[in-house]
């Protein structure tokens, strides 16, 4: 099995994508709270690029069970039902609900993979989980896009990826054929003793911190709390009732 991991927005192209199972990470924090939003009983999730989409494709769906979320610069976007803590988005708020969601790093990472197979959302929060889909999909290859941060590597989403190619190559029994930034990502995690620092210390997760987000950075940093995997189709994530488990 060929496994590829990419840092940054814009390292895998369209074209890479094209019919390829692709894996995206942004711990901080959308693929936490695509992963928690579904755990907790959304019926499904419609990832856009910008805001405008967002605005734009929620009228056509009626305001009636239809929830829109998201942020830039961290904060709620003004006018959005939520912002992009994955604490915001309990039973109460999304169960049966649709969830359309607009990220600075997550949802364009996501858009940007459309034409992919499948798009699997994984974080810190279902990364077990995750790596046994994946092990037992027994793809071709794998390509892993760390979603980073504003075009930068986000040092929480490619130790993520290290742990994610270390779990599939201990449970695999394939062959896994890495390229460079997969086995540096798997190395580097492999010398980190906290999870919990790596977040809180990351420039994204110390930015977070400053707006009042301390307690996402702990949850977001929780291994393994759940076992759902929430996989992109054609653009759409299906609810808790579809997806992988």
């Amino acid at each position: 099995m060929e496994l590829s991991l990419y840092t940054k927005v814009g390292e895998l192209s369209e074209a890479q994508a094209k019919g390829k199972l692709v894996v995206v990470i942004d711990v901080l924090r959308a693929s936490s709270t695509i992963v928690t939003a579904v755990e907790n009983g959304v019926e499904r999730i419609i990832p856009v690029a910008t805001v405008e989409d967002a605005k734009r494709l929620q009228p056509t769906l009626g305001r009636k069970d239809v929830l829109i979320g998201g942020e830039r610069e961290g904060r709620k976007i003004e006018g959005f039902d939520l912002g992009n803590s994955p604490l915001e988005y309990t039973p109460e708020a999304v169960t049966g609900k649709t969830l359309i969601l607009s990220t600075s790093n997550g949802t364009v990472a996501i858009a940007g993979c459309a034409g992919a197979k499948e798009t699997v959302i994984a974080s810190f929060l279902n990364l077990s989980a995750v790596a046994a889909y994946l092990v037992s999909a027994r793809p071709k290859g794998v390509a892993v896009l760390c979603a980073g941060n504003l075009g930068q590597l986000a040092i929480e989403d490619f130790v993520c990826g290290g742990l994610l190619v270390d779990r599939m190559d201990r449970t695999t029994r394939a062959r896994l054929v890495t390229n460079d930034g997969a086995a540096a990502a798997r190395a580097l995690a492999a010398a980190v003793p906290d999870i919990g620092e790596v977040v809180r210390s990351s420039s994204h997760g110390r930015k977070l911190a400053e707006l009042g987000f301390s307690a996402d950075l702990d949850f977001c940093a929780a291994l393994d709390r759940y076992a759902t995997v929430p996989v992109a189709v054609d653009g759409r994530i299906a609810g808790r009732e579809a997806v992988r488990r």
